[in-house]
């Protein structure tokens, strides 16, 4: 059977094992950054570079300066593929500043965990039926970087899980929507996919759909949206590593152009999966790995 193995500052051990001190400043400050990747043709890592350099940006906002490379990464993801026995798998990474030494952020030698589990993507049917949202209005501190504070969104979960939604969607006190608590948010009205870039994460999976969406005929444009620009879309997505391209059919309890999933999400969503596939393989061979 699978088993879950993690590595802690570049070491791999069964998941049981793997532990952080309870002085480390992710735990007693909540500072921290973190990325999440999928794998993809056995076990190789997609946009690893792309990743690690959005955390290190991240990081940078507390202080912290690159301290293990792509190799060390690459090295760790083959090893936990290998002893793990999962095909596929959800990769999380956080690096911290380490354990408390002065003051009141002072760390000292710094932390590097990854978190590698089975893929766990959404099921076949919420590709096929879509999925539905919930907006609420608050903002997120530093978003267009990727921390661990994660407080600003608990409220719009809770409330996406009580009505049964699968994410939640923040707005400004302004009317404008940004992204998800956890994905970036899209929509499509004819031939123009439209996206905020204002408040919210620089998504590399976002990133990652444009050229797919532009080379089937899509138009691409950034600019900010609201409610109804979601309530009257002919098709809403929302994007993150793992989900890829999901259709949401329901916002705020509203149908989304009727309430079925449009055309252009399973052209996307099948065509970014393919590059995907092609560009993580294509990185793999590149740094030896296959």
């Amino acid at each position: 059977m699978p088993t879950d193995f993690f590595a802690v500052n570049g070491r791999v051990m069964p998941a049981a094992e793997a532990t952080v001190s309870v002085l480390d400043l992710g735990f007693l400050r909540g500072i921290g950054a973190f990325e999440t990747m999928p794998t993809y043709g056995g076990g190789h890592p997609h946009a690893l570079d792309e990743h690690l350099r959005r955390l290190w940006e991240s990081a940078a906002t507390f202080g912290l300066a690159p301290f293990f490379t792509v190799a060390d990464l690459r090295r760790v993801i083959r090893e936990i593929h290998q002893r793990s026995g999962h095909p596929e798998l959800r990769i999380n990474l956080v690096a911290t500043p380490g354990a408390h030494t002065a003051g009141v952020f002072g760390g000292s030698t710094p932390t590097w965990v990854v978190i590698a589990r089975d893929i766990h993507a959404p099921p076949p049917e919420a590709y096929e039926q879509g999925v539905a949202v919930v907006t609420f209005v608050a903002r997120r501190p530093l978003p267009e970087f990727k921390t661990t504070n994660y407080l600003s969104g608990k409220v719009g979960l809770e409330q996406a899980e009580k009505l049964g939604a699968h994410e939640a969607l923040y707005v400004s006190p302004e009317g404008y929507v940004s992204e998800g608590v956890t994905s970036n948010v899209l929509v499509v009205q004819g031939r123009r996919v439209m996206t905020p870039v204002i408040d919210c994460l620089p998504g590399i999976t976002k990133a990652g759909v444009r050229p797919v969406a532009e080379s089937l005929g899509l138009e691409w444009y950034e600019c900010r949206l609201t409610r109804d620009d979601l309530y009257t879309a002919d098709e809403v997505w929302i994007t993150s590593a793992v989900r890829e391209v999901l259709p949401v059919v329901k916002v705020d309890g509203r149908p989304v152009a009727g309430g079925a999933v449009g055309p252009w999400a399973r052209r996307v969503r099948a065509a970014y999966r393919e590059a995907c596939i092609r560009s993580a393989l294509a990185d793999a061979q590149r740094a030896g790995d296959a």
